[in-house]
């Protein structure tokens, strides 16, 4: 009987020695991210530990779309997938607006060829914060901005695809503020 109370101790005593070693280590964590969150916002480029917060994620997202290095917060957008939707929302809308940014810059230099695929992008990534968050409101405004620039419309028809003599006649207007058919 003394050997089983001694055993139930010692199982207990381990049990808890790994959850303080546990608890240990996720505080140690979660001061990392902090001094990462405020080291970004103070604007020191930090790397993040591999299993790093959504909120750490998300700051560096925003570091880095700032700074117009797309590249980067694409390849970080997959570990927020499991992030809360507004942190989702938040990091597509600033991927949209730092698109935005560099198609204006092209439209400025003269570059419409240059600004369309950048338009574009944007817009996709509109419609990503939008479907992570429908009731953004600055998304939806810019989303719109983003399609007043560069409209939806049908592509002309490629090398080798079907005549465009028997495909069916477009009889709507793809003019804005045209009424469809309407007088």
């Amino acid at each position: 009987m003394r050997r089983l109370v001694l055993a139930a101790l010692a199982l207990a005593l381990l049990v808890s020695g790994a959850s303080f070693v546990w608890s240990g280590y996720a505080v140690w964590g979660n001061l990392k991210d902090n001094a990462a969150i405020r080291a970004l916002a103070e604007g020191y480029e930090v790397a993040l530990r591999e299993d790093a917060d959504p909120h750490a994620i998300h700051a560096r997202i925003l570091f880095l779309a700032w700074r117009d290095k797309l590249a980067e917060t694409q390849e970080l957008l997959p570990r927020l997938a499991d992030g809360q939707a507004d942190l989702r929302s938040d990091a597509h809308f600033a991927i949209a607006n730092a698109r935005m940014r560099s198609g204006y810059d092209h439209i400025e230099a003269g570059s419409f060829e240059d600004a369309t695929p950048e338009i574009e992008l944007a817009k996709s990534a509109y419609r990503e914060a939008l479907r992570a968050e429908p009731g953004n409101r600055d998304a939806k405004v810019n989303l719109e901005l983003a399609m007043r620039l560069v409209r939806d419309l049908p592509r002309p028809l490629a090398e080798g695809e079907e005549d465009p003599e028997n495909q069916p006649r477009q009889l709507w207007t793809d003019l804005p503020g045209m009424p469809r058919g309407a007088p």
